[in-house]
């Protein structure tokens, strides 16, 4: 029996008659540990749903499939258990693991229910504001004004939503294409800079440029790291400030260490309020935001940084982002050659 289910590519224990968990495969210990052979199944596998079953099938030779859940190195993992008797004296229970399908799920919902809540709060504003303009307020010219203004930018603010849906879905698609096509990553963020400079002078920030002065040539999508850079240069001026200055440092072709190898490396600097490091971490989730009513004033979807890194992984390049309260934060975007 040892050798049958060490051969078999799902984790595997085999229960005798006496109850006693007589024998398990490599997966089986490194779901329920080591040292589980020659005592008591219980002392293996303590859910009461499951013991039952396992129970049922030895003394009536019941089949069962049920649903499992357990936590294995601090980490959640879902199984389906297989409980099949093979003889007289012998049950089997295998484990199908679905950790990985029931994450997908789990994340397709917390998907849609967080853009659910994004559209909803301005759809209910613009109904609101649509009534009341039909009732109380049809005749006031000036509260019309103020109305429709406020209803442009919430419909503005679903249009974002929508386009960075549409981009992230575009990126998720293709992320495992490696462009091929040179570019030149300083004339990317001369252009970058260029196409923001109405929202620059608008706040009264300044770019200042520093690093390389010569081209420097990579294998890239030009498109989307010109999104990625601007992203980058929108947030930091978004919540570095006005009157501040964004400091943009390219660097020369050269052996990167996160990258493992040649490449170059952009770092996109803002002197405002700062990160604290628990949220480091979560930034490049969707919907992840370090202040929810902040980024929303400022016309944030909580997608940016999100496909800022799908953007990045699909170049084989890496993002690095280190903050200090008060003193600002850094966004470094190296990419291979």
């Amino acid at each position: 029996m040892k050798h049958i289910i060490a051969a078999l590519p799902i984790a595997c224990i085999i229960i005798d008659k006496r109850e006693t968990l007589i024998c398990a495969n490599d997966l089986a210990h490194a779901i329920l540990g080591p040292n589980i052979e020659g005592r008591h199944f219980v002392q293996a596998i303590r859910t009461p749903d499951v013991i039952a079953a396992i129970e049922a099938t030895l003394s009536r030779g019941d089949a069962s499939e049920l649903e499992w859940r357990t936590s294995v190195h601090k980490l959640e993992s879902f199984y389906t258990l297989w409980i099949r008797k093979i003889d007289s004296q012998h049950v089997m229970v295998s484990f199908e693991d679905r950790t990985q399908s029931e994450q997908t799920r789990q994340m397709r919902r917390d998907f849609v229910s967080n853009v659910s809540h994004e559209l909803r709060t301005p759809l209910t504003s613009i109904l609101g504001f649509l009534e009341t303009l039909q009732t109380v307020a049809k005749d006031d010219a000036t509260a019309r004004v103020r109305f429709l203004d406020i209803m442009r930018g919430e419909a503005e603010r679903m249009n974002r939503l929508v386009n960075d849906l549409l981009s992230l879905n575009q990126v998720e698609s293709n992320i495992h294409m490696r462009p091929t096509t040179d570019v030149d990553v300083r004339e990317i963020l001369l252009e970058t800079s260029e196409n923001l400079s109405p929202n620059l002078e608008k706040n009264n920030v300044s770019i200042a440029f520093e690093g390389a002065t010569d081209p420097v040539t990579i294998k890239g999508d030009r498109d989307q790291l010109r999104q990625v850079f601007t992203n980058l240069i929108e947030n930091a001026i978004k919540y570095g400030g006005p009157h501040k200055t964004i400091t943009v440092t390219l660097g020369d072709i050269a052996h990167q260490k996160p990258l493992r190898g040649v490449g170059t490396v952009v770092h996109i600097t803002d002197h405002g309020e700062g990160i604290g490091a628990e949220h480091i971490s979560r930034l490049t989730e969707r919907f992840y935001r370090v202040d929810k009513h902040r980024s929303r004033e400022v016309g944030g979807t909580g997608l940016g940084l999100s496909i800022v890194k799908h953007i990045i992984s699909r170049h084989r390049g890496r993002l690095e982002i280190e903050s200090v309260l008060g003193q600002g934060s850094t966004f470094s975007v190296f990419l291979p050659r």
